[in-house]
């Protein structure tokens, strides 16, 4: 994407020849380049030796601009980007405009108090509602967006980590959304008792629901399976990510109600497309150590596949390296019942659990996922790349798939296909999203997707 950074800069040079106080729009290559452009950015607006004012830190994620440049194409696409940075700098009190991905733009806004900030969403969310006018075709694009308050300098760090949570937040809430990170925080407000027994319910009322994130495989541009995570749709709280509830399941017990739920939902939503005559992809259901360790798990899994009717080919186990190991007689007997049935097996997080490989021989495995821990920095660290090439090499040797997970910069994709992986799974090529969502575009997922 270097040319649209070409072309974006002679576009904002011109602007700036009549929005002298309007802040550039740069583009910032990595978070600590981002830190340090807020921190400087904040000590000249402020040389005094008192505290530093407050500011609202906003990231904004363009929805669905991979789409645009499938259904339009890249030119278009590199256009629609000058636009919009265009609008962007229009805004007002701003201090900084930094790109921070292919379709992610981060602002630095003042204000004087923490009231201001739904006005100031209101005037980033005006900028969106007329249509974009590109090559003689309008269009008309949404956000999502995350916000977090710096409030000192030295809270920066921790405030980029915020508002990156909060825009998670905001696209998995169905998108078009502004999520500000203090919302995020009413969980631990909450009683912990008191939340134990609301998941309770949420398990008994149907409060859960699945999103699905899509797996390609590089050597044919194809989606080959969907991943399915779940969320908590919180009557009063919203939707809430994984992270913020599954501790608590695991700890309460409730991991194997909630578990069995998640697979259950997985296979009828399978059974819908196929009755539908889309979507025709395995569904990886992930199972938790609780589950597999628990010695009525393959009885149940039957018993949720039969009941539903979903043939078991359809079906992936994710399970973790860790989950595995706990007892290898035991894990050999529940695998291959499972494998008989037609369930394919994948091991998760791989690389992060033992240092012995001699149990993979036993094992009927299908496919390694390589931990995102290790995808995250293999531009930079080479011991991470070398772990992530041995792996794909033993998946190769074992002719098993291997998947990257957290795949999210094209730099990732360059060096995973110079290492012969053979499937990715990241918000390079999409984040988790909703069943209305992927319906949607369903299309989009029955041709080949080239990411380069």
């Amino acid at each position: 994407m270097k040319a649209v950074w070409r072309l974006l800069h002679l576009a904002t040079a011109t602007t700036l020849g009549t929005l002298r106080s309007t802040p550039k729009v740069t583009r910032i290559h990595h978070r600590l380049e981002l830190q340090d452009a807020i921190r400087k950015t904040m000590r000249r607006h402020h040389r005094t030796t008192s505290p530093l004012p407050l500011r609202i830190l906003l990231l904004l994620d363009i929805d669905r601009f991979r789409q645009v440049n499938f259904s339009l194409g890249y030119t278009y696409g590199d256009l629609l980007l000058q636009q919009i940075a265009g609008r962007l700098q229009t805004l007002s009190p701003c201090d900084l405009i930094v790109q921070t991905g292919d379709d992610e733009f981060g602002l630095l806004m003042r204000a004087d108090g923490k009231d201001q900030l739904s006005p100031i969403i209101q005037r980033v969310q005006n900028l969106f509602h007329m249509p974009f006018n590109v090559m003689e075709q309008m269009c008309y694009i949404n956000v999502s967006i995350g916000s977090s308050f710096i409030e000192s300098s030295a809270s920066i760090e921790q405030s980029l980590h915020q508002a990156d949570q909060a825009l998670l937040a905001a696209k998995h809430t169905g998108k078009n959304k502004h999520v500000a990170y203090n919302s995020l925080n009413k969980l631990t407000s909450v009683n912990h008792i008191q939340m134990e027994t609301e998941l309770r319910q949420a398990i008994l009322e149907n409060e859960l629901i699945l999103y699905y994130q899509p797996r390609l495989e590089l050597s044919t541009g194809n989606i080959i399976c969907l991943e399915a995570l779940v969320r908590w749709n919180h009557p009063r709280l919203g939707l809430i990510a994984p992270n913020d509830f599954i501790p608590l399941a695991e700890e309460s017990g409730l991991i194997l109600p909630l578990g069995e739920w998640v697979l259950r939902e997985a296979c009828l939503q399978k059974v819908r497309w196929l009755e539908a005559g889309i979507l025709n992809y395995q569904i990886a259901v992930n199972i938790s150590p609780c589950q597999f360790q628990d010695e009525h798990f393959s009885d149940k899994a039957i018993h949720i596949i039969e009941k539903t009717g979903i043939d078991p080919s359809y079906l992936e186990f994710e399970i973790t390296e860790s989950s595995i190991m706990q007892n290898m007689e035991t894990t050999v007997a529940v695998l291959d019942k499972l494998c008989k049935m037609g369930i394919s097996i994948s091991i998760d997080d791989f690389g992060i659990g033992y240092s012995s490989l001699n149990y993979l021989k036993h094992f009927p495995i299908h496919c390694l996922k390589i931990d995102r821990s290790f995808v995250k920095n293999i531009q930079s660290n080479k011991d991470d790349l070398a772990i992530t090439n041995a792996i794909i090499h033993l998946g190769h040797a074992l002719n098993v798939q291997v998947v990257a997970e957290g795949v999210e910069e094209l730099s990732q994709l360059a060096i995973l296909k110079e290492t012969t992986c053979t499937t990715i799974q990241g918000y390079l090529l999409s984040p988790p999203v909703s069943v209305f969502d992927i319906e949607q575009s369903f299309n989009q997922y029955n041709r080949p997707v080239m990411i380069s």
